[in-house]
């Protein structure tokens, strides 16, 4: 038995496996409850060895996204940075054990350990593309550390650090909404930066929905007017940025956005003040091909 509740809270990501698929959502929500247990059912184990995966693509992320935040974690503690040939190969190390531990599926045992979806469903990729791949990663890295935002950065006092990374959360008509900044701090103007870091080749095609949680976030965490936010979506890959800012109308409609799409979420629990589901029969299976091959449950649906 789990010794601890599996709580309902919202964020743009669980949103967005809803609207993919409902029954990805289920496994991704609910169906891998318990899966750690050592005693747990053969399938919810599966279920929550499914749910680790990553494709490449999100590989790379995680570990930009990590050599970042080590690097700014030092910063706001005072502590030197490496050069970014020495993060470069660390990083290349890392991901050459992550790559053999993972095409050997040593995280069926080891849950934790790197998983990727490629190597799970024996997706035929040529070494071509996996060198583009961690080529991607370097890309990213000697982006971000040659750019004008990380000379900045560099130099910010350190009473000016905000949250870098940190799982974070604001309250929303009692339903908790999670929001993770991958930077932010003060600046001299009084007002409040925060950076999000992108990976793919395309900037996102709908910020509008984050950006303005992040903003709600920084008014319920520091009392600061929205307006004093500035928030800027920094591709890496692309090395440009574009700044926003988000207005009151923005919020306003982004928390009727949040409250349907909890509404909808809900209305397939059993029990809502103990965030029970339904059967998984009621969680429907969206029957698109392309879903699917992009599924990290796959085995378990079919």
């Amino acid at each position: 038995m789990s010794t601890f509740k599996n709580e309902f809270s919202w964020s743009i990501s669980r949103d967005r496996v809803f609207q993919t698929c409902p029954r990805q959502y289920y496994f991704n929500y609910y169906g891998y409850w318990g899966g750690w247990e050592t005693n747990a059912l053969a399938r919810t184990r599966q279920i929550y060895v499914l749910k680790k995966l990553k494709n490449r693509y999100m590989w790379v992320g995680s570990k930009v996204h990590d050599c970042i935040e080590r690097s700014l974690t030092n910063l706001k503690r005072g502590i030197s940075v490496l050069d970014v040939d020495q993060i470069v190969e660390i990083t290349l190390n890392q991901m050459r054990e992550e790559f053999r531990s993972s095409r050997e599926k040593r995280y069926l045992a080891r849950p934790k350990s790197c998983a990727l979806f490629e190597h799970e469903y024996d997706v035929p990729i040529e070494d071509a593309e996996w060198k583009k791949t961690v080529g991607n990663m370097e890309q990213c890295l000697r982006n971000f550390y040659s750019s004008e935002t990380f000379d900045m950065l560099k130099e910010l006092p350190q009473k000016m650090w905000l949250e870098i990374e940190e799982f974070s959360s604001f309250n929303l008509d009692q339903t908790k909404i999670w929001a993770v900044l991958d930077c932010s701090f003060r600046t001299e103007d009084g007002g409040i930066t925060i950076i999000d870091w992108k990976t793919g080749r395309s900037m996102s095609q709908n910020v509008s929905k984050q950006l303005s949680c992040y903003a709600m976030y920084a008014m319920d965490k520091w009392g600061i007017d929205p307006e004093r936010v500035k928030l800027i979506e920094y591709n890496l890959l692309a090395n440009q940025g574009a700044e926003f800012t988000v207005g009151v109308s923005e919020i306003e409609n982004t928390k009727k956005f949040i409250a349907g799409s909890i509404a909808d979420m809900q209305s397939l629990l059993f029990d809502i003040d103990d965030n029970v589901p339904k059967d998984e029969e009621s969680f429907v299976k969206i029957e698109d091909d392309k879903i699917r091959d992009r599924c990290n449950f796959r085995k378990v649906c079919e």
